[in-house]
């Protein structure tokens, strides 16, 4: 029963600090990026659980060839790219084309044109980098009619609020369960030649592909290569990344050429590594703009997970 309430009252908190961020974002859209800055950063002494976490995982990628002081950085700046990319969303709730078009420029167009050249749709394959939120929306703007699959959270008046937000900023919506559902949907949107945008980095549970990242092992999820290869759709890597300036630039990379030779688990498996080959590329480039609590690694034998804070006395 306290556990209950607790998630409510959670939950209640959660909705209000949206709807007041978004409201100090419209008003104070000068200050907001400090204010959203300067609470990154006693956010980041705060909340433990994220910084040894993050500090944690860091160290196993880099398999300790940064520096204490640049690990520390790098996941104090990955917390605040995540603040600083969630009132950016509400700078956007009533932007005009014209200011999406100024505010986020794209490279890459021609990689995503080619794929839907082929009529059987595109599989955008994102990652929780830079500012995730707002990459679907960059490319309805140019009239791509694009959908985003989401994890709902249990309060149903925060999805509630959280898919009408969405919508405001182009981007329609597809509920990842009931997990049936969600793959006809995502068949459906595809098939009619269409976009559809997947954020698929989360390593965290003991289901899944084990794959390398990182030289270590992660479980990660068959859905978006099964997908693909049901459909036939292209899969378009895409991130939206922050620029020195601060700016914002959609990156769309070439189609991935996957192994469509049969639908089996062979395929599967060498399918979903090419992916996380990908994204483990792209973070490299980016590690400050990536979320690091998104993964729980594995061992080699065995399903035994790997502690995720290694040295910690050191960086923290």
């Amino acid at each position: 029963m306290t556990d209950r309430f607790t998630g409510k009252v959670a939950f209640l908190f959660a909705r209000l600090g949206l709807l007041i961020g978004c409201h100090l974002a419209r008003s104070f859209p000068r200050s907001i990026y400090w204010i959203s800055d300067w609470l990154a950063a006693i956010g980041f002494w705060i909340f433990l659980g994220f910084r040894k976490r993050s500090v944690g995982n860091i160290r196993v990628a880099f398999n300790t060839t940064l520096d204490s002081l640049t690990v520390l950085e790098i996941a104090r700046r990955s917390l605040q790219n995540f603040f600083r990319a969630s009132v950016e969303i509400a700078t956007f709730l009533k932007a005009t084309d014209e200011e999406y078009r100024a505010r986020i420029g794209v490279e890459g167009w021609e990689n995503l044109t080619a794929a839907l050249a082929k009529q059987k749709g595109a599989l955008v394959l994102s990652a929780h980098l830079g500012n995730f939120f707002l990459a679907g929306a960059r490319l309805a703007v140019e009239g791509f009619p694009t959908y985003v699959l989401v994890n709902q959270p249990r309060d149903s008046h925060l999805a509630h609020l959280m898919d009408k937000y969405r919508l405001q900023v182009r981007q329609k919506t597809i509920h990842a369960r009931p997990r049936r559902q969600a793959f006809r949907e995502l068949s459906l949107v595809l098939r009619g030649n269409q976009i559809a945008v997947i954020i698929a980095d989360e390593y965290r549970g003991a289901k899944g592909i084990a794959v390398p990242l990182f030289g270590k092992t992660v479980r990660a999820r068959r859905g978006p290569v099964t997908l693909a290869l049901r459909t036939g759709a292209a899969v378009v890597p895409a991130c939206l990344v922050r620029q020195p300036d601060n700016t914002l630039k959609l990156l769309i990379e070439p189609e991935l050429e996957l192994d469509r030779s049969g639908r089996g688990k062979r395929q599967i498996r060498e399918n979903t590594i090419r992916l996380t080959q990908w994204l483990e590329r792209t973070v490299r480039q980016y590690p400050d703009q990536w979320n690091w609590m998104n993964i729980r690694w594995w061992e080699n034998e065995g399903n035994h997970p790997v502690s995720e804070t290694p040295h910690l006395k050191q960086a923290s």
